[in-house]
This record gives structure tokens, sequence and C-alpha cells, in this order.
């Protein structure tokens, strides 16, 4: 009997490993969808890789764990030393998007051709 319940205790925790890999997979076209609507364009460029001030990064085909962090830290309603980013305008474009939402935002910003390196195709063969 204990067993069997060794068993069944170590198919619900991988079950819920198996639900939580695949919360977050990122749909890349909704991100594109969400980036227009979001009006990302507007200070990061077309492209998201000319922006319209020196200031602004340039954010296209940065890393995507980078980019969601970094979205996901505008959102942060208490900033701290260690976590949140402190940027009014932002935090205001960002404020109306979930979590998941912020994970398509990034794979499909970072699946965008960067001008700021060439991807290194034996270890990123994104295309």
């Amino acid at each position: 009997m204990n067993h069997m319940l060794a068993r069944l205790s170590l198919l619900g925790v991988a079950a819920a490993f198996a639900g939580l890999s695949t919360a977050h997979a990122a749909d890349v076209q909704k991100g594109a969808e969400l980036v227009q609507q979001g009006g990302c364009i507007a200070c990061h460029g077309a492209g998201l890789d000319k922006p319209v001030a020196p200031t602004y990064p340039i954010i296209a085909g940065q890393h995507e764990s980078y980019l969601f962090h970094a979205l996901q830290q505008y959102q942060t309603k208490h900033q701290t030393p260690l976590y949140g980013r402190n940027n009014p305008i932002m935090a205001g474009m960002v404020a109306r998007f979930n979590t998941q939402d912020l994970h398509d935002i990034a794979a499909y910003v970072a699946s965008l051709k960067s001008p700021l390196f060439e991807r290194d195709l034996a270890r990123d063969p994104r295309p």
C-alpha cells in the first residue's frame, strides 16, 4: 500500500511540474500583437531597434528572460533596491499586461534581429 501511495505522489508531483513548464509557453505571434497594441514602437522604433531618443534602449534581440524580468520589474508596485525599475512611462505601459502577456512580448522582442550583435547560430538556432 505504501508503495502505491509513493507512486501516486510521484505522479502528482510530475504532473504539477509538467503544468508549470507549459504555463509560460510563450506565443510569439501574440507577443507581436501586444507590442503593436502597447505602442512600443513610439519610443523603441518600428523594429524595436531604433529608439527615438539616445536614452531609450534597443530592445530587439535581447534575451527573452532578461526582457521578461525587466517588464515584470516595471510592474512592481513596491520598488526596492533589489527588485523593481522606477520608470513611470514604462510602468504605465506594462500595467495592463498579465504575466503570460509579458512572456509573449518578451518572446517576440527576443525573436527580432538586433543591430547590437550577431547571433551565434551554433548556440542559438532561432530563425
